[in-house]
């Protein structure tokens, strides 16, 4: 997959395309971490949002779903996932690196966060979060570290343990507190449709030192 042209935004959940990104994202996103189906479905439409899809033989093969909030100076890669029989053949690295090409245009250093299921928990899945962590690694991401990150997703039982990671083209090694704070309420609020005053964000930075270190 080396074509710029194979990715492509996807505007509408009325049509096939739509049906076969939700059914990789639906066997392939944790339940836990998932989103309704119709709450997906506005995402699509939404403004601050982009939805990459890959195509292959007419069908889609991995999609990504960027969050552009307009009024802030970060994006967030919310979810991104390839179809199982598509797995292992670069389609997913090809996706990142072109799914932060767009988020670049006209703003070259934009800070790219990441949530990711972390290894640090004796999960049965570990060595898979492992791996996932090492591919976003390979693509130039590092983790936010002593962040202990709280998805606030309502759902049944526990939310996973879970890392924040960041990409930038500027090989950021810190960032300030204050900043990382900003992104946090952003995301609760206009992500998560929290308050942007959740205590979990306090309960999330209390131990984290100033600057924040990238590892």
């Amino acid at each position: 997959m080396t074509d710029v042209d194979q990715v492509e935004q996807l505007k509408s959940c009325g049509g096939p395309p739509f049906r076969e990104l939700y059914e990789i994202y639906s066997t392939s996103i944790a339940a836990r971490e998932q989103k309704p189906e119709a709450w997906l479905c506005e995402m699509v439409r939404a403004p601050e949002y982009r939805v990459w899809v890959t195509k292959g033989a007419g069908r889609v093969q991995a999609f990504s779903i960027l969050f552009l909030p307009p009024a802030e100076r970060f994006a967030l890669l919310e979810y991104m996932a390839v179809a199982p029989e598509q797995r292992n053949r670069g389609v997913g690295s090809e996706l990142f690196k072109q799914t932060i090409e767009r988020a670049a245009t006209g703003a070259p250093s934009l800070p790219i966060l990441l949530e990711v299921d972390s290894d640090r928990e004796a999960s049965h899945d570990r060595a898979m979060r492992t791996r996932r962590q090492q591919f976003y690694r390979r693509l130039g991401c590092v983790r936010i570290s002593g962040l202990h990150y709280i998805l606030p997703l309502p759902g049944e039982g526990p939310v996973p343990e879970m890392d924040l990671m960041l990409y930038s083209a500027d090989r950021l090694r810190q960032v300030p507190k204050h900043e990382l704070k900003q992104w946090l309420r952003a995301i609760y609020r206009d992500v998560y449709r929290c308050s942007h005053d959740d205590p979990r964000i306090v309960q999330m930075l209390h131990d984290v030192p100033d600057p924040v270190r990238l590892d």
